[in-house]
């Protein structure tokens, strides 16, 4: 069927299930070709299936009023053409209803189809019988949406068709229904008259899954109803070979069990069936129903009670009806592909009740497993149970069952036991006492790993005492550990009072330990590895149990023979501080001799003392009292030439610096440069610890070295440098050249680091300009910096500096608002006296010419040219001094900056001018006193030319002592880019 596009005012009135809408249509006569419009869903962007037929539309959005004026409103072939027609994934409207699950709309849908109209269809006008995309009739979809009642109408219109159609799946529909718990539809398939399927793809059948459905009179009717319509499916298999025995045990569930034996009306032999379903095994895992009862029985929480009265009812009925197999055919005895019998499985699950019954059937259920259930059962800590098989294997004699593949016998298990369990193991079996297993663990090295204390107050309390104790200086065949090795690993908080138990019983019944030698003590005993018991609790931080076995040592016995056993001898103090095991590491120091206890303090390997292993210490106390005790290792140096000193500025130990200085001052002048480590690594606390201590000497240190801490340091950020200049005289190191005449700025820029860079240069104090040995000032590395790097641009823009400028006089620090107004006096005054010269001529002017007198002459020609330039300059100082006033800073501080050079040429020619206009009148009657005045003119502008002229003289005059001077500043001068070793007293 071919429909017109839908126009966009009927699709709202369908999705908002607009009435009004449909009776405006009606008045407007709209025709029936108009309602039977479709709408792509290409075209819908709603995302949520609103397109197709107006029946479409409104099933999927619930408009039940909608549907009934439209169905009032259309003929019955006009509704029938909208319920054929397919729409998203095939969906017929009726389809679309069933999934939302809405009743009453299905119910209007199939009112349309009354029992006349509908007999004179045939099945492809039909649209319940309709197939979607996936293959799924109305029926099917509600049905998998969940809505049974919605599927019951449906079913209704054709129960013989719908009964033995199939879902995409290749599912009938009473499987489907009894899978979805859908007990009113399946009943009322298996009530119709009709034949109906049951097969499902795969093999399964709707018994695979009638233990879904709860236990009640309609499930115990649809059981029975399938068993009589085809009696063969409860025998049947999945493709896994799973019978329904094998998922109502998967399940827990009892229930269908008894329905089935309640079935003899309905099949005579009924027992034989369930006997043959009992024994039959998966394909999967070889598994038969007892083995799934025992390994999710107790997953069945409501049915859990009654498991071990449906295993006694499986296997009573088994045993009656197979008396004739042999025992190992029989299914409690059955391995899986895996090796687990039933039993196994119960114990593995905790499942003792179930295990228990299992083992009263018959006692060879002990040994079918391929896994030892003794030691099964105590591992599971099913106490019961092992006490069961305990009392079967005594019975039968098979003792091999105490012990397992790998030689450990069920007596290393003990702490996983009961004490009533161990003491008949103990009476019955004492020869498991001293059993070991393959790698040679006795029964000690296994319980010690535990926290039951109780366990070793029973045996060291017991008649077997003697033998137990015998054990404890047993070493294991693989690492040649004792049990105090072993010990010393755990974490259980009870471990310290079983060694001292281990080690009061030893001492009690061991009369040699009095004279043994250290190694011959189980607990201060090397393994193969060289480790004692000390050093593994050292490792494990167990310092307690440490600090124990260090009390253990005999009078005789010295702390210093203690070490020398232990080769290396440092390694022992060395691990007690690696792992920050304070006492114990007191401890050994407070009974060292301190004339020769170097060795002892000091891997003679490598260089390494216990000043180095301090400095990673977050125990401050305890590294500042080592450093209080053996300060003479602070500044020895190791293989590498690394001192502890240097150690800790390189990890950034401030604490250990401060203790250092504390103790022993002179380090600070001992290693002057040790601090350079911590800014290269960013430790700023410990370069503030070293600071801290003389800040005064630390600064006369840098300049004394020619170095600070503005040279090396590395920060992540612009706030850390920040920070950073804010410690004490830092900022009076900012301009301090090294070696090489390179500052802090210099080294920033060279490092490429932006963020230091930034910080510097917003110190008042920076002086940029200052040359390094190559010639090179900082702002012009800048510059280049700059052009190379848009990064650095937008830091110069940031903080309103240009490096491009190149300033003779003025820096961008200066303040352009004093310089102008002092330049403007200046340049005023000299314009002022230059233009009144214009008209004050040497020699006067004739009475009736008004002419110069002496205007022929050249010195009167150099005094007007001269006076000419020094106006003309002065006015081009104003003029650029006006002009600064309006532009930018970068622009008026050139323009500025050029005023000076013009205001220097301008008092130039203002002193030439001065020199010529007396020259012409005093020369013809004193030419000395001209000559003379001519000599100290040119001096002075000399001195305006030169400025190095005047400091030079000045400086050469300060050679001359004199009783009012005082010392100079050798910082200050620094600071202005002098070098400090040109200045004198």
């Amino acid at each position: 069927m071919t429909s017109s596009k839908m126009d966009e005012e009927l699709r709202n009135a369908a999705v908002r299930g607009d009435v009004d809408f449909l009776k405006h249509c009606v008045e407007s006569n709209k025709p029936i070709e108009y309602y039977l419009t479709f709408y792509p869903e290409e075209d819908d962007q709603s995302g949520r299936r609103h397109h197709g037929n107006i029946f479409h539309m409104a099933a999927t959005e619930n408009q039940e009023e909608f549907i009934r004026e439209a169905m009032g409103i259309l003929p019955q072939e006009a509704m029938h053409q909208l319920l054929l027609q397919p729409g998203d994934e095939e969906y017929n409207p009726l389809h679309e209803a069933a999934k939302v699950g809405n009743v009453e709309i299905v119910k209007m849908f199939l009112d349309v189809y009354q029992q006349g109209f509908r007999s004179h269809l045939l099945e492809h006008q039909r649209p319940w019988l309709f197939k979607d995309s996936t293959g799924n009739n109305p029926c099917f979809v509600a049905v998998f949406s969940y809505q049974e009642e919605c599927a019951l109408e449906i079913y209704k219109m054709d129960t013989e068709l719908i009964s033995n159609m199939h879902s995409y799946r290749g599912s009938s529909l009473v499987y489907e229904a009894v899978r979805m718990k859908m007990s009113k539809l399946a009943l009322e398939i298996l009530r119709s008259p009709h034949p109906i399927s049951c097969n499902v793809h795969d093999g399964y059948t709707p018994f695979h899954s009638i233990n879904l459905i709860e236990c009640s009179e309609e499930s115990e009717e649809i059981f029975r109803e399938l068993l009589e319509r085809e009696p063969e499916l409860i025998k049947q298999k999945n493709k896994n070979g799973c019978s329904a025995f094998h998922m109502w045990a998967n399940d827990g569930k009892i229930w269908p069990f008894k329905i089935l034996l309640d079935c003899k009306d309905i099949i005579q032999d009924v027992n034989k069936i369930f006997t043959y379903l009992v024994s039959l095994t998966d394909d999967y895992c070889g598994r038969n129903p007892l083995h799934m009862w025992a390994n999710d029985g107790k997953n069945a929480a409501p049915c859990a009670e009654d498991a071990t009265k449906i295993a006694e009812l499986l296997i009573d009925i088994y045993k009656k009806e197979s008396p004739s197999l042999s025992y190992n055919q029989h299914p409690w005895l059955v391995k899986d592909n895996f090796g687990n019998t039933p039993l196994s499985l119960a114990i593995a699950n905790k499942y003792e009740n179930l295990a228990i019954y299992l083992l009263s059937v018959d006692e060879n259920v002990v040994i079918e497993s391929n896994k030892n259930i003794l030691f099964l059962a105590v591992m599971a800590q099913c106490h019961t149970v092992a006490e069961e098989i305990l009392k079967i294997i005594d019975n039968k004699g098979w003792n091999q069952l105490l012990t397992n593949h790998q030689k450990l016998n069920i007596l290393h298990l003990a702490p996983l036991c009961t004490e009533n369990f161990c003491a008949q193991l103990m009476e019955r079996h004492p020869e498991l006492i001293k059993g070991v297993d393959k790698e040679g663990s006795t029964i000690v090295h296994s319980w010690v790993k535990s926290d039951k204390e109780w366990l070793f107050k029973f045996i060291l309390e017991s008649k077997w005492k003697d033998q137990f104790v015998k054990l404890v200086n047993v070493k294991d065949y693989n690492y040649q550990n004792s049990p105090f090795h072993v010990a010393a690993t755990t974490t259980h908080k009870a471990t310290n009072q079983i060694v001292a138990l281990l080690v009061e019983a030893y001492k009690k019944y061991e009369f040699a330990w009095t004279v043994n030698g250290i190694n011959q003590l189980p607990w201060l005993v090397k393994n193969k590895e060289n480790i004692g018991p000390l050093h593994l609790a050292l490792l494990n931080k167990r310092e307690d149990l440490g600090l124990y076995i260090l009390s253990l040592l005999r009078d005789d016995q010295s702390m210093e023979k203690l070490l020398e056993y232990y080769e290396p001898e440092h390694f022992t103090l060395f691990l007690a501080i690696q792992n920050s095991c304070s006492e114990v590491a007191k401890a050994m120091l407070g009974k060292l001799d301190k004339r020769s206890w170097t060795k002892y303090l000091k891997d003679s390997s490598t260089g390494w003392n216990i000043l180095h292993l301090a400095t990673t210490l977050t125990d401050v106390s305890f590294g500042t009292w080592l450093v209080d005790i053996a300060p003479e290792f602070i500044t020895q140096k190791d293989e590498n030439g690394q001192s502890p000193w240097d150690r800790a500025f390189e990890l950034g130990s401030a604490w250990f610096i401060k203790a250092v200085l504390e103790k022993d001052s002179s380090a600070f002048s001992r290693e002057p440069l040790a601090w350079t480590k911590a800014c290269e690594k960013g430790h700023v606390p410990a370069l503030c610890a070293f600071i801290d201590h003389n800040p005064g000497a630390f600064r006369d240190l840098c300049i004394e070295k020619k170095d600070s801490p503005l040279h090396h340091i590395k920060l992540s950020s612009l706030t850390d440098y920040e920070e950073f200049l804010k410690i004490p005289r830092m900022k009076d190191l900012i301009n301090l050249q090294d070696s090489h005449g390179v500052t802090p700025l210099h080294k920033a820029i060279q490092d490429d680091n932006l963020f230091l860079t930034e910080t510097l240069l917003s110190v008042d104090k920076i002086n940029y300009d200052i040359n390094d040995d190559g010639d090179n000032s900082a702002i012009d590395l800048l510059a280049q910096k700059c052009a190379d790097n848009q990064a650095w641009d937008r830091m110069c823009k940031r903080i309103g500096l240009d490096p491009m400028i190149k300033t003779t006089y003025f820096r961008t620090k200066t303040n352009l608002l004093d310089v102008r107004n002092s330049l403007f006096v200046v340049a005023a005054l000299l314009a002022t006296i230059t233009f009144t010269a214009g008209f004050t001529l040497p020699g006067g002017f004739t009475q009736d010419t008004g002419e110069a007198i002496l205007a022929k002459k050249a010195a009167f020609l150099v005094f007007l040219v001269s006076n000419t330039l020094a106006l003309s300059f002065s006015m081009l100082v104003l003029i650029c001094l006006i002009w600064s006033m309006v532009f930018d800073f970068s622009k008026s501080l050139t323009l500025i900056d050029r005023s000076m050079v013009f205001l220097r040429l301008a008092l130039n020619f203002t002193l030439l001018t001065f020199m010529t206009g007396v020259y012409i009148v005093i020369a013809p009657k004193s030419l000395w006193a001209a000559i003379l005045i001519i000599v100290i003119v040119s001096f002075l502008i000399g001195i305006s030319i030169n400025k190095d002229l005047l400091y030079n003289a000045l400086e050469y005059l300060d050679k001359f002592p004199s009783p009012s001077k005082k010392c100079i500043d050798r910082l200050r001068l620094m600071e202005l880019g002098c070098a400090p070793n040109r200045v004198r007293a």
